[in-house]
């Protein structure tokens, strides 16, 4: 069972930390940087940084305080507010947050949350969902806190079902510190999806209430923020009555150093699945990857850190991380800018010491759909004369259209005339339209990949 988190909020609105009751009669409470940093030193296990208007006017989030609050704080950062898109949440993820909030626009675009759980991971997906009692039961609210018809476990299900990770849960008692609302966190559990229990809390005996009807963080605001507590306060009231809290920071107990106190870690590209390279971390390099979201390693020659690209530009952007079934190995799923070798090859596995007869080598693989999409958005971003890509998209959806059409069919004679070489050539053609189709459109490849891993899930 997981140990319970707790878990300071920060709403803000205009660069400022601000807080009302019942989401209404906001009043600013000072500056987000600096309470997020008292929060972290007190032991907070995360922070929810919440961007109160950006929903409720149509805007994107603030990210500039987002990254503020990143470079002063090591507390992973969950950040809700405005997230409509995934391009969105990729800013969102750039500027600094560990987790990535949903909330009113997954009412009216479900796919959304499908599309970044598959981007960054259900456990990087926090859904936001706002309820209120009505008649004995409990009704989703939208942005405004104005009433859907939705109602609370329906809605979860599908959520989870999407990829959500877990349920942020904020009831109508925000801000009026009676307690939370406990019928509706219990009704949210049964949906099998672990549950922050938000809104209401106002003394010790709440946290525990929310611990004890199955929530898997409780989260406040308004105590912390006036001074009525602390996080260590609410921690060591849970601990001293048998709830198991987790420790502030990152916990690595599970990861097996060696007697050097380094563990063995591989990179591999989450687009193709290539193995790039070998390296080694130790428990510094290992939170500063995690902390930062870019691989970081350890140098058993120099006895030193060093963050990978950090001179060349080819850096390591974390996707996921994970350690094998004896705790002693790591598995980074990266993405690659450039090379990852230092001699410039794509991989450092590129020398073969022995190849088996009567197969094929792998050689690019899917990889090589990766570096054609890259290429187009290129020439998509720097035109140049000439360039064949370049005439497709300054004439537009129609040409491109026209031509997706036109190699279609020439697939399809190729494979009419039983010719492998033949049907590959017109394959290769059509596949290269259909990218520029993708990229014209502003589609990725992450996009193509979600909707086929969503159609063939286990």
């Amino acid at each position: 069972m997981s140990k319970l988190r707790v878990i300071p909020c920060l709403d803000t609105a205009n660069g400022r930390l601000v807080k009302g009751v019942r989401f209404a009669n906001v009043r600013d409470m000072g500056d987000p940087v600096e309470a997020a940093c008292r929060y972290a030193q007190q032991g907070a296990d995360e922070i929810c940084v919440l961007d109160i208007l950006a929903s409720k006017q149509g805007q994107e989030p603030n990210y500039e305080i987002l990254s503020a609050i990143r470079k002063s704080c090591a507390a992973p950062l969950i950040f809700g507010g405005g997230v409509s898109s995934l391009d969105i949440a990729e800013k969102v993820v750039a500027a600094g947050a560990s987790r990535v909030g949903i909330g009113s626009a997954a009412l009216d675009n479900p796919e959304l949350v499908r599309r970044v759980s598959y981007k960054f991971g259900p456990a990087a997906t926090v859904a936001l969902v706002d309820v209120e009692e009505v008649d004995g039961e409990y009704i989703v609210l939208g942005a405004g806190q104005k009433r859907t018809e939705r109602r609370l476990l329906p809605w979860l299900l599908q959520l989870k079902d999407l990829g959500a990770g877990e349920i942020l849960l904020t009831t109508m008692q925000d801000g009026q510190k009676k307690g939370y609302d406990l019928p509706s966190l219990r009704l949210a559990t049964s949906s099998g999806l672990p549950v922050i229990a938000s809104g209401g809390a106002g003394k010790l005996e709440h946290f525990l209430e929310a611990a004890q009807n199955g929530a898997s963080a409780v989260l406040a605001a308004s105590l912390f923020h006036e001074g009525a507590l602390t996080v260590a306060q609410v921690k060591e009231y849970l601990r001293q009555r048998g709830v198991e809290v987790a420790a502030a920071g990152l916990d690595l107990s599970m990861i097996r150093f060696d007697e050097r106190g380094l563990v063995p870690a591989i990179a591999q590209d989450v687009y193709t699945g290539a193995v790039l390279m070998l390296a080694y971390m130790n428990e510094e390099s290992l939170r500063l990857t995690l902390e930062t979201g870019y691989a970081t390693y350890y140098s058993r020659s120099r006895q030193a850190l060093w963050k990978k690209g950090e001179t060349s530009g080819h850096t390591q952007k974390l996707r996921e991380l994970l350690y094998d079934c004896d705790g002693d190995t790591l598995l980074l799923k990266v993405e690659q800018t450039g090379p990852a070798c230092h001699t410039g090859e794509p991989t450092c596995f590129y020398r073969s010491l022995k190849a088996l007869p009567g197969e094929r080598n792998s050689g690019e693989g899917a990889s090589i759909l990766q570096r054609v999409y890259g290429l187009i958005l290129d020439r998509k971003a720097h035109p140049k004369a000439g360039s064949y890509t370049n005439s497709l998209l300054e004439k537009g959806v129609d040409k491109i259209g026209k031509k997706l059409v036109e190699e279609a069919a020439e697939t399809l004679i190729a494979a009419k005339n039983a010719s492998r070489d033949e049907l590959a050539f017109e394959s290769a053609d059509l596949a290269y339209h259909l990218l520029v189709l993708l990229a014209n459109a502003g589609l990725s490849l992450d996009d193509l990949y979600a909707e086929l891993s969503a159609r063939h899930r286990p």
